[in-house]
Parts: C-alpha cells; sequence; structure tokens
C-alpha cells in the first residue's frame, strides 16, 4: 500500500514538473498525519489525500519558483503551509516560519524536530520584528498563503525582503487585485510593479503574486497594525 501511494504521488506532482522522491514521500506522509492528528485543528482539511493535493501539491508548486539556496520566510505561517512542504522538497532553502500564535509555532517546532527539517520558527508579530535589525533586509523571499489582503501583507512582508527580493503571494479563485490593492502598496514601499501568474492545480484555478523590492523600504513601515487595518497603502 506504501509503494502505491508513493507512485500516485509522484504521478500527481510529476503532471506538474516536480520530481517527488522516496524519501521526501515519507516525511510528507508523516507531516500529513501530524497536520490531521493535531488537537488543535491548524487545518480545516481532515482527510489525508486532500491535504496532499491543497497543501502539498500547492507548495510544490510555488518551490519551482524560489531560487537555489535562497533565504525564505513564512509569513502567517499557522500549521506550517507552505514552509514545511517547501523545507522537505528543497532542502538548500533557509527556510524561516512567522506566526504570533505560540501554539502554531510549537507544532512547526515539533515538526521541525521530528523531520530533521532545515528550517527554524519564529513567534512574534510581524510588524514588530520587521524593525529588528536582525531580520529587516535579510530574506530573498517572503510567502505568504492565505495570510492577509494584498495591502496589508506587502506592508508586513516587503520590509524583511533583501533589495531584489520577492514577495511571493499564494491567492485562490477568489482573488481580485483590485480589491487587494498591492499596486499601490508595491509602489509606496518601492517595489515594482506586481506580476500574476494564473495557474490550476487539479481544476483549481490558483494565482501567485510576485512583488519585487527595488529599493530600500521607508523606516516608517511597517506602521503599527491597527493603523495598517484603519489606513491600508
Amino acid at each position: 500500500m506504501g509503494l502505491e501511494k508513493l507512485e500516485y504521488y509522484r504521478s500527481l506532482f510529476s503532471k506538474y514538473g516536480i520530481q517527488l522522491t522516496e524519501t521526501q514521500y515519507q516525511k510528507l506522509a508523516h507531516y500529513a498525519e501530524m497536520l490531521i492528528n493535531e488537537k488543535q485543528n491548524l487545518s480545516a482539511v481532515r482527510d489525508a489525500e486532500a491535504v496532499w493535493v491543497r497543501h502539498f501539491l500547492d507548495s510544490a508548486y510555488l518551490s519551482q519558483h524560489l531560487d537555489a539556496d535562497s533565504q525564505v520566510l513564512d509569513m502567517g505561517t499557522g500549521g506550517g503551509i507552505p514552509a514545511i512542504p517547501l523545507a522537505i522538497l528543497r532542502p538548500d532553502l533557509q527556510i524561516s516560519m512567522l506566526d504570533s500564535e505560540q501554539n502554531k509555532i510549537d507544532f512547526c517546532t515539533r515538526v521541525i524536530a521530528a523531520l530533521s527539517l532545515n528550517a527554524n520558527a519564529i513567534c512574534a508579530r510581524a510588524e514588530e520584528l520587521a524593525h529588528d535589525d536582525l531580520f529587516r533586509n535579510t530574506f530573498d523571499f517572503v510567502v505568504s498563503r492565505a495570510m492577509a489582503s494584498g495591502s496589508m501583507l506587502c506592508e508586513l512582508s516587503v520590509p524583511f525582503l533583501k533589495i531584489g527580493g520577492k514577495l511571493i503571494a499564494m491567492k485562490g479563485r477568489s482573488f481580485d487585485p483590485d480589491s487587494e490593492r498591492f499596486h499601490s502598496a508595491a509602489i509606496t514601499l518601492h517595489c515594482a510593479e506586481p506580476k500574476y501568474l494564473g495557474y490550476k492545480l487539479e481544476n483549481e484555478d490558483k494565482v501567485l503574486v510576485f512583488v519585487q523590492k527595488t529599493a530600500e523600504t521607508d523606516l516608517k513601515y511597517p506602521r503599527r497594525f491597527a493603523k495598517i487595518k484603519r489606513k491600508p497603502l
């Protein structure tokens, strides 16, 4: 049964140009079990196959857009999506996971230890950590899935990026670029025009939004969270 599942998911991933090794399969399967059995209900998806398609395949598609040996920050990681699948599929990446809820970070830390991943998990508020010199202007990529609207996500993420680094936001079929205001936030934060990549995974419409940092971010950003919500860029 194990080999059948391995070949099934290898075939699924290969449809999208992604090669899955047996070791990667075993680690993803272990993570899926931990995620489903976690009492905190960190994922609304409770079926193992749905976890593979909706969480792991989506993360695997993203992995193809990350340069080798990059420093990657997963903003609002929750139960570790997409960070943990990325760490499994791309061990060359230096993965950091950020969330403001300690219980989620504790879970991610347990997964990192159980699977011996090249990753770390940080409990902090993004709008505060972004003003810490150890983290500001540090990352090649910030990635995020369903964490916040475009304007808010840009303001929280861009200060973490090196010049030339990219925010990659994972969005679903209901994505509306006008209402999410990626464009206005990108201009204010000294980034290039956002680029949008639409694609399908198993007949589900998806969008990747790319925002590349082109100059230093003004030190006043990110603002306090209440102000970010009250007056979006």
